[in-house]
């Protein structure tokens, strides 16, 4: 987890992710290129891995998932959000990363790891969100457990 979320930059990731559930293309663009600077963009692309790494977290009950579980989540994004370009091999590398702790883009390419954070993100928020209830309820309650997580 990323420790404190730069509220700054909070509701850019939450339009990110809206667009995604929404399937719209041009607002998740224009969404992307609200992002000013280089830090801006770091911190909402740290929110969006902290937000998938916390919904697989709360899919497990607190347990780590296995390789084999994220690579059938990577398959499931992958065909949810073809829409948008994403194959399930980068989909599985991505969250292979990010769950293991490694820089995300030192295993794909920057332009990659900007849409599959969002994308990821937003496809686990709404496929996992309790029955009855939103993704952002889901999103509110992952930022919350963000923010009270000790800081790395």
């Amino acid at each position: 987890m990323v420790g404190k979320i730069d509220f700054s930059v909070e509701p850019l990731v939450r339009e990110a992710l809206g667009a995604v559930v929404g399937k719209d293309l041009a607002r998740l663009q224009q969404a992307l290129g609200a992002f000013t600077g280089d830090e801006a963009a770091i911190h909402g692309l740290n929110l969006a891995t902290a937000v998938s790494l916390y919904v697989l977290y709360d899919l497990n009950e607190g347990a780590r998932s296995t390789n084999e579980e994220l690579a059938e989540i990577a398959g499931e994004v992958a065909t949810a959000e073809k829409w948008v370009g994403v194959a399930d091999d980068e989909v599985n590398k991505y969250l292979q990363a990010a769950h293991s702790g490694t820089r995300v883009d030192q295993i794909l390419p920057m332009e990659r790891v900007i849409i599959l954070a969002y994308v990821i993100a937003a496809n686990l928020l709404a496929s996992y969100c309790d029955e009855g209830e939103h993704w952002w309820d889901l999103l509110d309650r992952a930022e919350a457990a963000i923010e009270a997580s000790p800081e790395r």
